[in-house]
């Protein structure tokens, strides 16, 4: 029996915990145009290709850990 979508989350909560830490952090950085890294912040103001890098790269990350885990729910044996 497939499991249900949430049973699959719960099942890859690291990567689901990694998803919505993401799909909160990246608006947030997107609205105060501030990329908070462990080396300093990297203002948009300031550096603007390195700040779009690091937005671009977090969402990279984003859209391949969604494709992840939709992906192996998708192809889940049934």
């Amino acid at each position: 029996m497939s499991p249900t979508f949430v049973q699959h989350l719960q099942h890859n909560w690291p990567l689901t915990i990694i998803v919505i830490g993401l799909a909160i952090y990246l608006p947030i950085v997107l609205v105060t145009g501030v990329f908070p890294t462990n080396q300093g912040s990297i203002r948009r103001s300031r550096d603007r290709s390195g700040y779009w890098r690091w937005v671009g790269g977090f969402a990279v990350i984003l859209a391949v850990s969604i494709t992840i885990l939709a992906g192996s729910w998708l192809l889940s044996p049934a």
